[in-house]
């Protein structure tokens, strides 16, 4: 039985099952084939399945008016990239754009419009470098960010980076991804600044908004990534970013398997946005993406006597300093108090407020204590919790000579207030 006595719905089935290169071939054979293969409900599962498009729409999601225009217009425009890859890079971004989209509006505005071919090659050209195919498409698909208030000569202003960031004492860094213009601009400037050799194949690729240097920079040769410590204007010391196993080759135009760092780092950002492990901070009327990790196993909560602390922490490579062993690691932690709604609880008795008196850490570097605080308050403070308000948070920082340590100890309460105790300390 030949397949022209095979019925429409049949048919229709069996294209869905061959796919879409073979469905274009298939409609080569004949008129019906070439009708059937042009049904718009066909085209619209394959730009489900393969794009998770349930719209037509273009790379710069812009309209379009069929889905079979849409699934050819995409092939067309990364017909030099492997297909795998390209899915990858746009699931990558869309769970990016999903959460800024329900979150963070401010900083979706702030995306760029994906780069064209010809303004990836002009920075190819001026930094004599060739981009790592992951990045090449992650800007393909949006070119960095553009702050608001952005200047050629200076720092970013403000805290919409997509990265974000964290503070303690004077310490402030927000992270955001820089447009091609500003990679170039960047990039240059710290090769002359550095005094770094004409071969130097690394460019910067993201920056801290706040006076603070912060800078990621990718090796276009391999494609890890890089962060700058303490050292980075005299030594241009850095450290890597991505575990070097991970990285797969990222060059080979014949192979569906590339990662570099970049792809991975905001691939692993996304998931942590998503999971909620990390959140927005809202001060006033001021909004981040806070780095300080906020779900277990990346956050510790400890609750007694209806106190809950909760505590986390993230590496400050910008304040670490390789080449002294005292502080070659420096972590920033935070620590946030609340009071649960039904009070403070001793012995069955609820109070409607407690206090903070003490405080008691044992910093350790590996098994080795590094340091061992007893002290009254926090940041010089007292607080007083009461049901119902917001956590007190505050944060600071502790350097290490190892790359792991632990922070552990208690916190003292007065039930009620330190004027007016009414039971003993917790």
């Amino acid at each position: 039985m030949g397949l022209e006595t095979v019925g429409d719905l049949a048919l229709n089935t069996i294209l869905t099952k061959l796919g879409p290169k073979e469905t274009a071939k298939v409609s080569c054979v004949s008129k019906r084939f070439k009708d059937l293969a042009s049904e718009e409900s066909l085209w619209s599962l394959f730009c489900r399945q393969d794009l998770d498009l349930s719209a037509p729409l273009d790379h710069h999601r812009n309209p379009l008016p069929s889905f079979k225009a849409t699934y050819k217009l995409w092939r067309e425009a990364f017909h030099m990239y492997p297909w795998p890859l390209v899915k990858r890079v746009k699931s990558c971004w869309d769970r990016l754009r999903s959460w800024l989209t329900t979150n963070f509006p401010e900083v979706k505005a702030t995306l760029g419009k994906g780069a064209s071919e010809g303004k990836i090659q002009e920075l190819e050209k001026k930094l004599k470098v060739k981009l790592p195919l992951p990045t090449r498409l992650l800007y393909r698909f949006h070119d960095g960010q553009n702050l608001p208030g952005q200047k050629r000569s200076s720092v970013l202003p403000g805290p919409l980076g997509l990265i974000g960031g964290y503070h303690f004492y004077n310490h402030w860094v927000n992270v955001y991804l820089l447009p091609l213009h500003e990679v170039i601009i960047k990039t240059q400037q710290l090769v002359r600044h550095l005094n770094l050799p004409s071969t130097f194949k690394y460019i910067v690729v993201a920056a801290s908004s706040s006076h603070i240097g912060k800078f990621f920079f990718l090796n276009c040769s391999d494609g890890q990534l890089y962060v700058g410590t303490q050292n980075l204007p005299t030594d241009a010391e850095m450290m890597p970013c991505v575990p070097q196993a991970l990285i797969s080759p990222v060059h080979d135009l014949n192979s569906d398997q590339q990662q570099d760092a970049m792809l991975l780092w905001l691939e692993e950002h996304g998931r942590r946005l998503h999971n909620g492990n990390i959140k927005l901070l809202s001060e006033g009327n001021i909004k981040s993406i806070s780095q300080f990790p906020e779900e277990s196993p990346l956050c510790s909560t400890a609750v007694t006597s209806g106190v809950m602390v909760r505590a986390s922490a993230v590496f400050v490579p910008e304040a670490s300093n390789l080449q002294d062993i005292s502080r070659a690691y420096v972590f920033a932690y935070s620590i946030r108090m609340s009071l649960q709604p039904e009070g403070c609880i001793i012995n069955g008795m609820h109070f409607d407020s407690c206090q903070l008196h003490m405080r008691h850490w044992v910093i350790s570097a590996n098994d080795t204590v590094v340091s061992n605080v007893n002290a009254e308050a926090v940041i010089g403070k007292f607080p007083l919790l009461c049901p119902g308000e917001k956590e007190f948070v505050y944060e600071s920082c502790a350097p290490l000579p190892t790359s792991t340590g632990s922070v552990e100890g208690s916190f003292t309460f007065v039930p009620g207030r330190l004027t007016d105790p009414k039971r003993k300390s917790i």
